[in-house]
């Protein structure tokens, strides 16, 4: 399987449950894995034949930008829902951490995974 990876894509949101959460953005780190067929990019060196990881990336901002979430899951969700529907993937693993949660971890997240 051919893929394309985001690793620790740093992002700001409000996410959480606490009433002090939902006012304050925090820094999350997103992780994407994509099923593509890299085939026909890599015979003819043709940005039209690839998954451009920089627009994925500039939708999952957006959707952090919008959002207010209150879990993780939520958020792991419809980011997987958008690139599904808004890119040529077949499958795709999304992990979120959020950072700074807890004093005694690095950070807490969720991740799945969904395919078309």
């Amino acid at each position: 399987m051919d893929k394309v990876i985001v690793k620790q894509l740093e992002l700001q949101t409000i996410i959480g449950l606490f009433p002090w959460e939902r006012e304050v953005r925090q820094r999350v780190l997103v992780d994407l894995e994509m099923a593509v067929d890299v085939a026909k990019a890599s015979e003819t060196d043709d940005l039209e034949f690839v998954v451009n990881y920089a627009e994925v990336c500039e939708c999952v901002a957006a959707l952090a930008d919008e959002g207010k979430f209150k879990l993780l899951e939520t958020f792991v969700e419809r980011i997987a829902a958008m690139v599904l529907r808004d890119f040529d993937v077949s499958w795709i693993r999304v992990a979120v951490s959020k950072t700074d949660v807890m004093p005694q971890v690095s950070s807490v997240g969720v991740q799945i995974e969904r395919s078309r």
